[in-house]
C-alpha cells in the first residue's frame, strides 16, 4: 500500500497483488525446505507482464527465511503455476 507522504522512493514500490482479495490459510515447511503456503479468495492480476511478479512476490516472501529453498503456492486448492499458465 502506498501512503501519501511516504518518500518517493517507497512510491516507487509496485505490488502485483494490489488487486488481489487473497487469505493465506495455512503455511508448511517439509525437512527439504520446500515451503507450501495455500491461500484461499480472488486472485486478480493485471496482465500477462504480472503473471512473473505475482508468483516472484508470494515466492520470495517465504525465500526470506533461510530453512526455506523452494515454494509451492496454492490459490484455492489449485497451483498458482497452473492458475497463471492457464490465463495465456
Amino acid at each position: 500500500m502506498i501512503m501519501v507522504g511516504q518518500p518517493m522512493r517507497a512510491q516507487l514500490l509496485y505490488n502485483a497483488l494490489y488487486r488481489s482479495s487473497l487469505a493465506v490459510q495455512s503455511l508448511a515447511s517439509d525437512a527439504q525446505g520446500q515451503a507450501t503456503v495455500k491461500l484461499s479468495g480472488a486472485l486478480v492480476v493485471g496482465g500477462v507482464c504480472d503473471d512473473p511478479r505475482v508468483f516472484a512476490q508470494l515466492a520470495e516472501t517465504a525465500l526470506q527465511f533461510s530453512t526455506v529453498k523452494g515454494v509451492t503456492a496454492l490459490v484455492n486448492g489449485q497451483e498458482l503455476t497452473e492458475i497463471l499458465s492457464e490465463k495465456g
